[in-house]
């Protein structure tokens, strides 16, 4: 039992974010009741870019919402860096510049007159002296490519991109260590949505941070993160890199969910003889093929 709790111990310290057989039941004890988290079981270590996929009801919201205490779970536990964030003692609140999250839907988290208010709000939340307010808003909005002409502007007169740009410029300014991003892309066009990603992509490399992002595109998740987290009803199915997920493409749409088109291409490849191999994104399939036809 000793060697167990050590066990215990010794991996919430050294992850991020620990999740310790999580529960959530909504409307618990009436005739509503709904059991949304069942008994989930998560490392989420420094600096990786993780996928977190599902279908609607799934369970993929309610987790994310649990991970800096907008939720309190109906059991289980979550670590930050080895605390339990549901301590008397423990500061959601600083949690909450640590933990950031970016809304589906930009305007839940745009109130301010001006694109730079709406930035400097969470730096100015923090207590810090106006000049470090200063640099990390405008470093937080040239980080995700917002124009100087649009500094002044509302924020309700951007296009949906450019909303979403500044809700993510928002939780940056508070320099968090994990970056939780839902549906980041929906509703944009492919252009659009390549550009909002490659700024992520780019801000995670660059500053080492854990990003957590929850998309329904399986080309998205394929071509940017490192692990692919599956739920469905609740549960974790699937944990693993993405090639390893999509190779369960059978049970992925079983659960309404699919591979990546790519995979299905090499799949019917590799069935005619060609002998490609696997692969998730467009760049892999054209390497894979072309060795394979020399």
């Amino acid at each position: 039992m000793a060697d167990i709790i050590g066990y215990v111990r010794e991996k919430r310290t050294k992850m991020a974010i620990y999740i310790d057989h999580l529960n959530y039941i909504y409307s618990e004890g009436t005739a509503y009741e709904k059991h949304a988290l069942k008994d989930i079981c998560l490392e989420i270590p420094d600096g990786q870019f993780i996928g977190l996929i599902g279908h609607t009801g799934s369970g993929k919201s309610t987790l994310i919402q649990h991970l800096n205490g907008l939720v309190k779970p109906s059991n289980g536990t979550i670590y930050y860096n080895g605390r339990d964030i549901w301590d008397e003692d423990f500061s959601r609140k600083e949690l909450r510049t640590k933990v950031g999250l970016v809304f589906q839907y930009p305007e839940h988290q745009l109130f301010e007159t001006t694109v730079v208010k709406d930035v400097e709000f969470g730096p100015k939340n923090m207590k810090l002296p106006q000049l470090e307010v200063n640099l990390r808003t405008f470093e937080a909005i040239k980080m995700v490519g917002i124009s100087e002409e649009l500094y002044d502007a509302s924020p309700f007169e951007l296009s949906g991109g450019q909303k979403r740009r500044v809700a993510i410029a928002g939780v940056l300014a508070m320099k968090p260590e994990v970056l939780i991003l839902d549906e980041p892309t929906a509703g944009l066009d492919p252009m659009g949505r390549d550009e909002i990603l490659d700024q992520v992509a780019k801000i995670q490399k660059e500053r080492g941070i854990t990003v957590i992002l929850v998309s329904h595109s399986m080309e998205d998740v394929a071509k940017y993160v490192d692990r692919l987290i599956v739920m469905d009803h609740g549960s974790v199915q699937f944990d693993g890199t993405p090639r390893e997920v999509f190779r369960h493409y059978e049970e992925l749409e079983g659960m309404g969910l699919a591979a990546p088109q790519v995979t299905y291409v090499m799949e019917e490849l590799n069935r005619r003889g060609m002998s490609v191999g696997e692969a998730t994104t467009v760049t892999e399939a054209k390497d894979a093929i072309l060795r394979s036809l020399k």
